[in-house]
């Protein structure tokens, strides 16, 4: 039976009827039946044959029962084999094509965003702010050499420190309640000193709309309340903050929050917010756009194949920059005094699971610029970053672990230093190269080896299930591929003389070519083969990836009109043959 990690793959099923996701109702029926007779488990009379075409036939059953139905089609076009799983709304099926992909591709957005805020978002976290101004201080007090190094490294102060945890807990699948506790240091007539106990509570009335409720337990007893609704296109956001206590005293702090997607062929957003406070009765105006891009370094399709797979297991590029996102942001803040612009320049390598941010704000009373660079693993994370403002120099350091995290702001200057600030990005800079040379790089390197070795390891494995399976196949094969050549011989047309699988060829991926002679010359018809680019060739029957998500090719040697060609192609081009190309001089 075919593995979880094949019928997983983008598009797996039309690789099952060997047909591209641009194939009409018709070819899928026609493809379906001949299939179903060359697998059918009753032509079998060998017990093994039996088996491996049993599994065959209902593979290709479930591929037709998916994209023969136009729902499940897109449901599948869109989400892949987890859409298949979801229960959806029966009201779903009478909407138009369009609207069925705008609800899918907004709850696919929704989804993974929930999975990645549960996997990183830390339930625990530390603060200790540290004063070190005192190390670079000018004066007469510091005035000499090595004895007053001493009084500066005593003079090294916290000045604050914090502890804030968290727990969540699912009430059922539309809600989620929750407590926080936070205390810090500090004078005892702050707030934050004495601490604070608050709850939350979040409800999911239908997939559009949502409300979100905060309540401090302790005095002040601070409310606020959330709410959002969007759809496929816009989100609108209202949150108010009050005291029911003096409620009529203060009029709460509102804001109320626009976002559309800008345009329909990339993820460019727009946000307009209006926030009224009692300080500001007019209340201020923010403007912001936010627009995210896949970019690579490399070729299409180590770019495609990392950033779609080499992340869940993938060997993805040697040097972990082969793919990402780049994301810029600006933002325009009306506030009487307090008014700014803002900029935000932000790359992900996603193979290495590295973040760097440069962040700029200027305005009437602040300037404020920051840099930083972040990574993130399976149960830590680490960052460090620089920010200088009017309020002086910081540097921060960040540690996360099994969602504890511990945060340090270390204070170098309480003054804007230009000089320091470019001195002090050297910190994370360097920190940033001796991580990438002595640890995410060879590590990369060591996670591909591994996984070349391993697929080695299981392509000569005897005992492999899969391995067994493919030779089966291929021995269902033989007679309608010996049929298609001596057809091909009569007329001098297309004969496939020898065809490999594998990936590309290189030191770490040696020994990881499947013979796929038989297959392709089974596809062959009226001295033609075509196969789609925008299918997983490891669906195609007799076809096995000995390394999926590795960048593989497919090598065909063959004869047209008596005359040898030869080609190569990658995965991310479709096998058209006979090509006059191929012609081998």
């Amino acid at each position: 039976m075919s593995s979880p990690e094949k019928g997983g793959e983008k598009n797996y099923l039309y690789a099952v009827l060997n047909l591209p996701p641009t194939a009409s109702q018709g070819d899928i029926r026609e493809r379906y039946r001949a299939l179903s007779i060359t697998f059918h488990p009753d032509k079998q009379h060998d017990l093994r044959a039996k088996e491996v075409a049993a599994d065959k036939f209902l593979e290709i059953q479930k591929a037709y029962e998916v994209l023969s139905d136009p729902f499940l089609r897109e449901v599948y076009d869109v989400l892949g084999e987890e859409g298949l799983s979801r229960q959806w709304p029966m009201e779903l099926r009478s909407k138009e094509s369009d609207e069925i992909r705008a609800v899918l591709r907004h709850w696919k957005i929704d989804h993974s965003s929930e999975v990645l805020e549960k996997l990183l978002q830390p339930r625990g976290a530390v603060t200790c702010g540290v004063n070190a101004s005192s190390l670079i201080a000018r004066g007469d007090e510091y005035d000499g050499q090595l004895g007053n190094f001493g009084k500066r490294l005593s003079n090294i102060k916290v000045t604050s420190f914090g502890v804030r945890h968290g727990i969540m807990k699912a009430l059922g699948p539309k809600t989620i309640v929750g407590v926080t506790s936070e205390v810090r240091s500090g004078s005892r007539a702050t707030l934050a000193a004495r601490g604070t106990f608050t709850g939350a509570l979040r409800h999911q009335f239908s997939p559009r709309l949502v409300l979100e409720l905060t309540a401090a337990f302790l005095n002040p007893h601070i409310i606020t309340a959330k709410t959002t609704y969007s759809d496929n296109e816009n989100a609108v956001s209202v949150q108010t903050n009050f005291i029911p206590a003096i409620w009529y005293l203060f009029p709460p702090v509102t804001s109320v929050t626009f976002t559309r997607r800008l345009f329909r062929d990339s993820l460019t957003q727009g946000s307009v917010t209006w926030t009224y406070s009692p300080e500001l009765p007019g209340g201020n105006l923010e403007f912001n756009i936010f627009s995210p891009k896949n970019f690579d370094f490399m070729s299409q399709d180590d770019h495609v194949e990392a950033m779609e797979e080499s992340t869940f297991g993938g060997p993805g590029s040697t040097s972990g920059l082969a793919a990402g996102v780049r994301t810029w942001s600006f933002g325009l803040t009306l506030a009487g005094l307090n008014s700014c612009i803002k900029a935000e320049f932000l790359l992900r390598f996603q193979e290495l699971s590295l973040r760097l941010k440069a962040s700029a704000e200027v305005g009437f009373r602040n300037v404020a610029y920051i840099v930083s660079a972040k990574w993130v693993g399976v149960r830590s994370a680490f960052g460090t970053g620089v920010g200088l403002s009017t309020k002086g120099v910081v540097l921060r350091f960040q540690l996360t672990y099994y969602e504890q995290k511990w945060t340090v702001p270390i204070i170098l200057t309480p003054d804007y230093d230009l000089n320091l600030a470019l001195y002090t990005v050297v910190i994370p800079s360097a920190a940033l190269a001796i991580g990438y040379r002595f640890f995410l790089k060879p590590r990369r390197r060591a996670q591909r080896a591994r996984y070349f070795e391993d697929a080695r390891r299981a392509l000569n494995d005897e005992k492999s299930e899969l391995k067994r399976e493919i030779e089966s196949t291929t021995l269902l094969l033989q007679d309608v591929a010996r049929r298609h050549m001596d057809a091909e011989r009569s007329r001098a047309g297309l004969i496939i003389l020898e065809a490999s699988y594998g990936p590309s060829p290189d030191n770490e991926a040696t020994g990881l070519d499947v013979d796929v002679t038989v297959p392709l010359q089974a596809l062959v018809h009226n001295s033609q083969l075509y196969i789609s680019n925008r299918t997983p060739k490891a669906g195609i029957p007799g076809f096995l990836d000995p390394a999926p998500a590795a960048p593989k090719s497919l090598r065909i040697r063959y004869l047209f009109r008596d005359r040898t060609h030869y080609a190569e192609i990658s995965d991310a081009s479709p096998v058209v043959l006979p090509l006059k190309d191929h012609l081998v001089m």
